[in-house]
């Protein structure tokens, strides 16, 4: 893949700034974006949880952009704001709902609009996937997920190794080469260098959709 040349603050700022007004999803009238060394700072507020992960979705998006930090704070906008029963009530019929999980598993609380999630799931893409349905409540403010991973069968971390090497070396945008995978008691880390966030992410899937996955540290850099 060819090398991104590096590009000025001013024009990734300008960038990611078009990006987010640009994505319907999201109210960013009251995002602020700054950038230095290729690293972006968002900050300011937005009237959803689901709005703040989707504008680091947004920020990553962007050529040139190595990292970001996400100092959005959540603010609802939406009158009269659930309280806290009410959102359990709707944390807990939206995972009932779901046909891919076991609600019966995950324990939910919530206080002055902050989520903890604790109990236990089969698989690490399940543990993403409930902190992505908690985050499209109304009211949600926070999450703090504390769900462990128990895979179901007994799965070498050799295995899990050789399985996410070759589906890295399947992949057509990524170069495998690259990217180095250590597994630990089913903890993953990915290092090495990648040139864009699509790369950054397809690998950080591949990892997280991978059998006996306890858990995944990406530490690969865009450069």
């Amino acid at each position: 893949m060819a090398r991104i040349e590096k590009r000025r603050p001013e024009e990734i700022r300008a960038d990611v700034s078009s990006q987010l007004f640009w994505d319907n999803r999201i109210d960013e009238s009251n995002i602020n974006v700054d950038v230095f060394e290729g690293k972006v700072i968002l900050s300011g507020t937005v009237p959803t949880y689901s709005d703040r992960w989707q504008a680091e979705e947004d920020a990553y998006s962007i050529s040139g952009v190595r990292y970001v930090d996400n100092r959005l704070t959540v603010s609802p906008t939406t009158f009269p704001v659930p309280n806290d029963t009410e959102i359990a009530s709707n944390l807990r019929n939206t995972l009932e709902w779901n046909p891919t999980l076991d609600s019966s598993r995950i324990e939910v609380s919530v206080h002055e609009g902050t989520v903890t999630l604790n109990g236990s799931v089969d698989s690490y893409w399940q543990r993403s996937r409930v902190e992505q349905l908690v985050s499209n409540i109304g009211g949600v403010t926070e999450v703090h997920n504390l769900l462990k991973v128990e895979p179901a069968g007994g799965i070498s971390d050799d295995e899990i190794r050789k399985d996410i090497e070759s589906t890295l070396a399947r992949n057509t945008f990524i170069d495998s080469s690259r990217i180095n995978v250590r597994v630990d008691k089913g903890v993953v880390t990915l290092s090495g260098t990648v040139d864009d966030y699509l790369t950054y992410r397809t690998a950080q899937d591949i990892a997280n959709f991978t059998s006996g996955v306890i858990d995944v540290q990406n530490d690969l850099v865009i450069a």
